[in-house]
């Protein structure tokens, strides 16, 4: 039995020089992902929470994906054909997020560059623009939430330059990397 449930979707775009793949993830992928959750420093900039998580186990990567696909698209990040990271369109998951927007259709986006060398080269910010005209143009989505701490300032570009502007804050409990 399959952990991740697929889908037929793939997206295509550039970024400069990189073209860029959102193709439908499936458990052929596991290795990439296992790869990618281990590495404390690409979790750092994933995961918000205190910075006690080094790296997650298969349960948990299986536990993740396994979830979030049952709800919504998860994508493989092909650049330029080489596997560099991982994204999603789900349903949103906190219910007090969706009960701000009675009867929409709420949906988020959370991403991860895996593969560091694809740091800051603007692909993120591409391939996020990707998943925001998907959300509203194929799937007709309402309301498309994105979440991120204050410490990660390289994620808040990303949204701004994909035209989201921040619209709450909440107080972190502590200890955590962030405060808000």
């Amino acid at each position: 039995m399959a952990i991740i449930k697929t889908h037929d979707v793939t997206l295509r775009g550039s970024a400069g020089d990189f073209d860029i793949v959102l193709c439908p993830l499936c458990d052929d992928h596991l290795p990439l992902l296992y790869k990618w959750n281990a590495d404390p420093e690409v979790l750092y900039w994933t995961e918000g929470g205190e910075d006690i998580v080094r790296s997650y186990d298969a349960d948990t990567v299986h536990q993740i994906y396994g979830g979030v696909s049952q709800e919504g698209h998860c994508f493989l990040v092909e650049v330029n054909g080489a596997p560099i990271g991982e994204c999603w369109l789900q349903r949103m998951n906190l219910q007090y997020v969706s009960a701000m927007y009675p009867g929409l259709d709420v949906r988020r986006i959370d991403m991860a560059i895996g593969e560091k060398e694809y740091w800051g080269r603007g692909i993120g910010t591409a391939f996020v623009r990707m998943l925001v005209e998907f959300a509203f143009t194929v799937e007709a989505v309402d309301v498309l939430r994105c979440f991120c701490e204050d410490y990660n300032v390289r994620s808040q570009r990303v949204w701004q330059k994909n035209g989201f502007r921040l619209v709450m804050t909440e107080a972190l409990p502590q200890p955590q990397k962030g405060k808000l």
